[in-house]
């Protein structure tokens, strides 16, 4: 799609001219221009959930510059101001994470959505994760108020190359991680 690595993505030229993409998009380990994984993919993937959950674009009053890379790789992430299902956020948190190795796999966010589909069509069916009660209440909360933002004119949302120099080693912010504290510890495991 674009927003991480270009489709015709060359290692080399990537070590030469910098990154590629739309940098609220692109995983903390890519703007320091370590090696593309699939796990990167997984942090993008849990950019889009968040803009589709929240309505809201990532970052829409941070400059797409220098400053918001060194905040990436700080472990500043997206922020949603409204009542969201929890699980959701964990999810959400879990694909942001700053270490590639405790992202969830492809495989996995599949078992998982695949479950919530399944809780959700036969909503008479014990509330095994809690997620009809979390969209519920979310629902409730969330017609009662209004999302807007305002976003810079030097927000850019269009793929482009990025050099960035001296950024920090990726890591998670303490500020996200308490925020959500309580409901990182849910068992993600699933039958396939």
């Amino acid at each position: 799609m674009g927003l991480c690595k270009p489709a015709d993505y060359n290692e080399s030229e990537v070590t030469k001219n910098g990154i590629f993409g739309v940098l609220p998009y692109i995983a903390p380990e890519i703007i320091k221009c370590k090696h593309y994984t699939s796990a990167a993919d997984i942090y993008s993937f849990g950019i889009i959930m968040y803009e589709i959950i929240s309505g809201l674009p990532p970052y829409p009053n941070a400059t797409h510059d220098q400053f918001l890379a060194m905040n990436i790789c700080n472990g500043r992430r997206p922020v949603f101001n409204n009542n969201t299902p929890q699980l959701i956020v964990q999810l959400i948190n879990r694909c942001l994470d700053a270490n590639p190795l405790k992202r969830p796999t492809a495989l996995e966010i599949c078992k998982i959505l695949r479950g919530w589909a399944r809780e959700l069509s036969e909503p008479s069916k014990p509330d095994q994760t809690g997620l009809i009660k979390q969209i519920r209440e979310a629902e409730e909360s969330n017609n009662k108020s209004s999302v807007s933002y305002e976003t810079y004119s030097e927000v850019i949302h269009t793929s482009k190359w990025f050099k960035f120099d001296n950024l920090p080693e990726p890591k998670n912010s303490d500020d996200n991680n308490s925020k959500y504290s309580e409901f990182l510890q849910f068992d993600f495991t699933v039958d396939s």
